[in-house]
């Protein structure tokens, strides 16, 4: 005997995924400077993601975004290992990006730490950085 009455366990509950375009307004010096596609589109998402602190903002699903500021302070080494998980985690849950590689971190300053690395997406390779200071 089934606890749920039958229509609640038809499949029209079931999730819908739905794949959305990477089109995508284009802004550059806060201003919208048109419609922009593909690696263009992957530069802004990719962006948009390491620049927003996940679990922040409400606007935000609570896979959006990355946890980086709590990473301020401790010990380079540390920070060092931690950003390379934390961008991956990031940047991963992207279905358009396949993989993130080539970590390159330095100590660039007192308090300042820097990283590059290589996003692989579906539209090609993109090359970023993300800085982290006191």
């Amino acid at each position: 005997m089934s606890i749920l009455p039958a229509s609640a366990a038809a499949a029209d509950y079931a999730a819908q995924i739905t794949e959305y375009p990477s089109d995508t307004w284009i802004i550059a010096d806060n201003t919208i400077i048109g419609m922009g596609t593909g690696r263009e589109a992957m530069h802004q998402a990719v962006d948009a993601v390491l620049n927003v602190e996940r679990f922040r903002y409400q606007i935000y699903t609570p896979n959006f975004g990355a946890e980086l500021n709590n990473l301020i302070g401790k010990e380079p080494e540390y920070v060092e290992s931690m950003l390379k998980r934390r961008i991956s985690d990031a940047l991963l849950v992207d279905k358009r990006i396949l993989s993130v590689h080539d970590f390159s971190c330095e100590q660039t300053g007192i308090g300042i730490i820097s990283c590059s690395f290589h996003v692989r997406t579906v539209f090609g390779t993109l090359r970023k950085e993300v800085e982290l200071s006191d």
